[in-house]
């Protein structure tokens, strides 16, 4: 056998066993899956770890009850789904019982309905194990091949799925899912995303989240559809008057303010008299307020020399997230923590709200949430302003 046939057959060979070992993946995960979808009804506990490079680690306690309801069309499950983090006594729940999502807020024994159940319910094991199995029927060569390993301290199959890998400006961007099945079991009992990427800001940033699995209960007698129903004593929010939510309009003079800013710098909304201020209400985990800095950057670059400044103020991040955030992200212009007193004097109830402020300290005009086309349009305000000056 000569020496190119010789690495033809190891190529041949390695194709095989690369093969063999994304189809034995793919039936450890069937497997899992098909086990789960035969109970009549199963629940769950896990704990949800989240962490970025510009914050402290997330940790939420949750846990999932599913009762299996064929009639269903939408779901074919009921659902109720209970969290809790920090210093929450009691946890926020998500009911589905085959109408719309009913959230019940326990601080102040109010619910609301929103069509929101597909969302919510991706989120469960089932939602994700059917999410990476249609992503394996698409891209099977996308299995990383893995050894049986141990994870806290139980014999575990090991997954690993590469839903990203790529190169962008030489940044290797990817993300990649691990897996981890009980071997006697057949029940998921970890799971974690490593991911490198700039999808959540305008920097390339790390990124993890981990759920451990546990405290299984399968076929309980208890669970059936009066499960899913809302309990008593809750009742609709009372609607606040319009006149507390509206936001501030123009030609009203801006109310002051004094904060300190990441580098402990006292700041007040007066100091800023005859210049154009931009004021960005933001807070970090917004998705919209992240698509929001790349814009908010190039306007500070095309602005910096024209009497105009960005003031970017958190209305619940403190100092330390803040200033990590900023520093991770390249941010320019200024950033205060801490500004919820502030937030709620401009009556912001929702993220990002931008206010620009003229040279004479009145609102000129109100920009309300994220659009692609948010440079152009804050451009034309600003040119507009720097008319008048």
């Amino acid at each position: 056998m000569t020496y190119k046939k010789l690495i033809e057959l190891f190529i041949c060979l390695a194709f095989i066993l690369t093969g063999l070992n994304v189809n034995a993946q793919v039936a450890i995960l069937q497997n899992t899956i098909d086990r789960l979808e035969s109970y009549k009804n199963f629940s769950y506990q896990y704990v949800y770890k989240q962490k970025e490079v510009f914050s402290d680690t997330l940790i939420q306690n949750q846990k999932f009850v599913l009762l299996k309801v064929p009639e269903d069309k939408e779901l074919g499950y009921f659902f109720r789904h209970e969290l809790k983090y920090g210093d929450m006594k009691l946890p926020a729940t998500d009911l589905y019982n085959g109408k719309n999502l009913i959230s019940l807020n326990p601080k102040d024994s109010t619910y609301d309905t929103r069509k929101a159940q597909a969302l919510i319910f991706g989120g469960s094991l089932l939602g994700q194990l059917n999410w990476i199995k249609d992503f394996l029927t698409k891209k099977p060569s996308k299995i990383i091949q893995s050894s049986d390993t141990t994870y806290n301290s139980i014999n575990s199959y090991h997954l690993i799925f590469n839903t990203k890998d790529t190169i962008v400006n030489k940044d290797h961007l990817y993300v990649r899912i691990h897996l981890f099945i009980d071997k006697v079991t057949g029940l998921p009992i970890g799971r974690f995303t490593r991911s490198r990427g700039a999808d959540f800001g305008k920097e390339v940033t790390n990124y993890y989240t981990e759920d451990s699995y546990f405290n299984y209960k399968i076929d309980q007698d208890n669970i059936n559809t009066a499960s899913f129903a809302m309990p008593e004593g809750f009742h609709p929010p009372k609607e606040k008057p319009k006149e507390q939510t509206a936001l501030l309009t123009p030609g009203k003079i801006a109310p002051d303010w004094t904060l300190y800013d990441t580098d402990g710098k006292k700041t007040s909304l007066a100091q800023m008299k005859g210049k154009i201020v931009l004021m960005d209400f933001f807070f970090v985990g917004c998705l919209p307020c992240m698509n929001a800095l790349a814009p908010l950057d190039k306007l500070h670059e095309k602005y910096k020399n024209k009497n105009f400044v960005i003031l970017s103020i958190s209305d619940r991040d403190s100092k330390k997230l803040v200033t990590a955030f900023k520093k991770i992200q390249r941010i320019k212009n200024q950033m205060y923590p801490n500004g919820g007193d502030v937030a709620k004097l401009y009556h912001m109830t929702a993220a990002p709200t931008f206010y620009f402020i003229d040279q004479e300290g009145k609102i000129a005009s109100v920009v309300d949430g994220y659009s692609d086309d948010i440079e152009k349009k804050m451009s034309v305000i600003i040119d507009n302003l720097l008319k008048k000056s």
